[in-house]
């Protein structure tokens, strides 16, 4: 009963405002601490850092299509165009997830060494054209690797092959 009357007398409106309040304890408001938006990552392009970005694409409480559209914006930023990425990639890349659930999980090739592949961008100057990811054995795939690609490549079949295995996957 109680939950029931909750809901029946929930107002939205006042509920929607709240998150944009601010008081002299807490002078940002809910809403502005989670806007994540701003692109300029000049302080890690000028310190020479790298970033990988990855991206479930099911699942959670986010849109994958927020994060891509953040990583364009930030690649104009940056001087790139909506078909060249090569200026931002240069210290930031986009993985997408296909089938991951917010964080891990779901049927996808969820297990990857992300950070692995940033320490070798780091420390060698490889900087990572795929990474190998694996389906776990819960999934409808045990064992299925497949290439994440950085946005904007997706995983394309070669033709010929076990399509159970990423060598027979290319990033276009």
């Amino acid at each position: 009963e109680g939950l029931t009357k909750l809901m029946l007398n929930f107002d939205l409106d006042a509920f929607y405002a709240s998150i944009f309040n601010t008081t002299a304890a807490f002078p940002v408001s809910s809403y502005d601490q989670l806007q994540a938006d701003s692109t300029d990552l000049s302080r890690l392009k000028a310190n020479k850092g790298k970033l990988i970005i990855h991206q479930p694409q099911s699942g959670g409480p986010f849109s994958p299509l927020a994060m891509v559209d953040w990583y364009e914006k930030l690649n104009l930023a940056n001087g790139g165009t909506p078909v060249d990425f090569g200026k931002t990639q240069d210290f930031v890349r986009l993985f997408m997830v296909p089938g991951m659930q917010h964080c891990s999980g779901g049927p996808s090739t969820g297990n990857y060494d992300a950070f692995a592949a940033v320490v070798d961008w780091v420390e060698k100057g490889i900087a990572p054209d795929s990474i190998i990811g694996t389906a776990p054995s819960n999934t409808p795939w045990p064992g299925r690797t497949r290439p994440l690609c950085p946005y904007p490549l997706t995983a394309q079949y070669k033709g010929s092959g076990n399509i159970e295995e990423a060598a027979n996957f290319s990033c276009k």
